[in-house]
């Protein structure tokens, strides 16, 4: 059985696009056997000296599979992947390309769209964030025009299946959706209603979704 430890209470203005949301997907893709241990974010639960010895670090996701204790998503889905072989390519190559996907996502994509999520939803009007938010968008653009490019011909990052890398790179586009940044974009708008229609990112959001309003 493995343990994820997400949020059970978070604020209103982040729920649907924390990280622990990407475990979540994957364990249902997977279809390995889990239990959620949830952390009150307004009681500092993450910053408990119990919760600091599974992850410094203080921030959610992470697992413990039966005494092996892993933090940040990247490394979390890679491994869950490789235990179950699914949203797993097969040969070596196709392994590297997905792994090269996995940076992609968390480190030249969510980038910018992170910081663009963090002053639209917490300091829309803070002078600092209205300076800094146009050349966020720049850069998001040019990501995006990549990714565009990219799904021009395939349906997911690794060709016609669907893999790892796509949880990372789902959830971090979703980060955007309340703007018209994705609208110029319609081969990565049409990727994103892919992963979204998927059954297994479904029931975990609904589930979240009821812990959370609990």
């Amino acid at each position: 059985m493995i343990t994820v430890y997400g949020f059970r209470k978070v604020t209103p203005e982040v729920i649907g696009l924390t990280r622990d949301l990407r475990v979540l997907w994957a364990l249902e893709e997977c279809g390995l056997a889990y239990q959620v241990h949830g952390l009150d974010d307004f009681a500092n639960e993450l910053r408990s000296a119990a919760y600091l010895e599974i992850n410094p670090f203080g921030k959610v996701p992470a697992i413990d599979h039966e005494g092996l204790i892993l933090f940040e998503s990247g490394a979390i889905l890679t491994y869950l992947a490789e235990q179950s072989g699914r949203l797993m390519p097969t040969s070596g190559a196709e392994r590297a390309q997905a792994l090269q996907w996995a940076f992609a996502a968390l480190d030249t994509v969510e980038t910018p769209l992170t910081e663009i999520a963090a002053i639209d939803l917490f300091d829309p009007d803070a002078e600092w964030a209205k300076q800094r938010r146009p050349a966020l968008v720049t850069m998001a653009r040019d990501r995006l025009a990549v990714l565009d490019r990219v799904f021009s011909d395939k349906s997911y990052l690794c060709g016609e299946q669907f893999t790892y890398p796509d949880i990372l790179m789902a959830t971090s586009l979703r980060q955007i959706q309340h703007t018209d940044l994705l609208e110029a974009f319609p081969n990565v708008t049409s990727y994103l209603e892919r992963c979204d229609r998927r059954p297994a990112w479904r029931k975990c959001l609904d589930t979240y979704k009821q812990r959370l309003a609990g």
